[in-house]
Formats: structure tokens, sequence, C-alpha cells
């Protein structure tokens, strides 16, 4: 073809033939800095938003499986904390939910899948109330520091809780337990630990009756409503002669919840820390 002629057609919408160079050039340098796509499996713990101080969820799962894909430098790269997997229950009060596993991701990663997809579970209130403690350790017998504790937790599990109990070395571990010792693990206890008021050989447990002395002569008891009984552990010779636990308590005028001290022989100890309702008025 004659130069003069070749170069007639390349004028011909010239500026066409140059956008498509340009979108051939583009293309092939995307292609060329796009490496392969792979998958990738993180396990992450699911956070829960959306709840007051007040709510906890009963029943979710603490970790779900979040599968992603995308460029392998991005993706193999990838550090797991910045993959956030969350339960939303806003909105949700108390009851059975069903609610989506979502998944906030990092520019770059795609969502392949998330187990489990969805979590079906309840809203519980929040309770609190004080249980005593007892302490276990085998072959010898311990009495804790403190005698009672905080726990808090949902509502069903925490009216569940018969006792605590501290168990293992020093400090002592301290769990909730049910009337049947079954761990509850929802439950969380404050102090988590307790110390080791006293620590001997293992003692006899025996239940005796609580008796208390009667006011001074100007004084007269209109009601009083004490426990008949309290419990308490000490070696079995010391035991076998103690018949009632004698007990103090401050004798006024008026309607009013006191702690009963206890008079114990050396070497027995309570596991009971006894409270009386007095309604006292001067005597006529």
């Amino acid at each position: 073809m004659p130069p003069l002629r070749l170069w007639e057609r390349l004028k011909h919408r010239w500026q066409a033939k140059v956008l498509s160079v340009l979108a051939a050039f583009l293309l092939w340098y995307q292609l060329k800095e796009t490496g392969p796509v792979v998958e990738r499996a993180l396990e992450r713990p699911l956070e829960i938003i959306g709840l007051g101080p007040d709510r906890v969820a009963v029943g979710v799962p603490e970790r779900v499986l979040v599968r992603i894909r995308g460029e392998a430098r991005i993706v193999e790269g990838l550090k797991p904390e910045a993959v956030l997997a969350y339960l939303d229950l806003s909105g949700v009060e108390e009851g059975p939910f069903i609610r989506p596993v979502r998944v906030q991701l990092p520019a770059g990663v795609a969502l392949s899948e998330v187990v489990p997809a969805r979590v079906e579970a309840r809203v519980e209130r929040v309770l609190e109330r004080e249980l005593n403690l007892y302490a276990f350790r085998p072959n010898q017998a311990l009495v804790p520091e403190p005698r009672r504790v905080r726990v808090r937790g949902p509502a069903t599990e925490v009216r569940r809780a018969a006792y605590a109990l501290a168990l293992g070395g020093e400090p002592l571990a301290v769990v909730a337990v049910d009337a049947e010792g079954a761990v509850l693990p929802g439950v969380v206890v404050e102090p988590a630990e307790a110390g080791v008021h006293f620590a001997g050989p293992l003692l006899t447990l025996k239940t005796l009756p609580l008796a208390l002395p009667g006011p001074p002569p100007e004084l007269s008891v209109e009601k009083v409503e004490v426990p008949r009984t309290v419990r308490v552990v000490g070696p079995p010779e010391l035991l076998a002669d103690l018949a009632f636990v004698a007990g103090e308590v401050e004798w006024r005028v008026g309607s009013y919840l006191a702690p009963i001290k206890l008079k114990l022989p050396e070497g027995v100890y309570a596991l009971d820390s006894p409270w009386g309702r007095f309604v006292v008025v001067p005597a006529r």
C-alpha cells in the first residue's frame, strides 16, 4: 500500500483508534497487577452490640467461622483482628430472638460465608445476689475469706445458684454452683478469688440448735425470728460433746435486724452467719 494512502487511513477516525489503544493498555495493566483470588477461613469471636448493661444474651456461640476471599496478596497477609463478627441486638428487650451474624471486613476482601449465618437465642435481665462461700480441698478442711461473695449473670442462672465454692490452690478460684454441685459458667463471681482463713485436717460437719439468752429484765421481746440451727465443723472429739451453739445479740428497744454472734469452742467453726429479726419493747 502506498505510504500516502496508509497515512490517510491512519488519520481516519484517529481519536477512536487512540482510545482503543489506551483501553487495551489499561486492561493489560489491570490484569498484570491483579493476583490470583484465594479463600481463607478464620475463627473469630462473636461480639454482642446493642444491649443495655442490665441485659445479657444467653445461648449465643462464643465464636463463628468466617470465610473470606480476595486477592492472595491481601487475603494471605490479613490479620485476623481486621475481621469483626458481631450480633446486633438493638431493639431486643427480653425473650427469644433470631438475628443474622454480621461481618465487618477491610477493603479488598469479600465475604464468602459465615457459620452460623444466624443465631437463635434469648435475652435475659441481669440479676445480682449474694451467696455463702465454701471451700474445698481433698483431705483438708478450709474456711475461706471472705465468707460471702456477690454473683451476677442471667436471671435464670443466678436463681439456680445455691452457693459459691472455692477450689484449688492459693488463691482459691471461686465458682457458683447449683444445688446438685454443677458449675454455672454463665454466672460471674466477685471476687473471683478467695483466701484461706483457716486450713487444717479434715473436720466433721454437724448441725446444732441455736440458743439465745433472753433480754435483760428491763426489756420485753414481742417478736423474734432467728434460725433454728447452725452448721459447724470441727474435730469429731469436740463436736461429740457439743449439744447446741450459744449466740449473743444486742438487745435494745425497737424493731431491727441484727447479726448473731456465735460462741464456739476453739477449733470449731461455723459455716453459717446467722441474723435475727427482733421486736423489743420496754418491760412493763
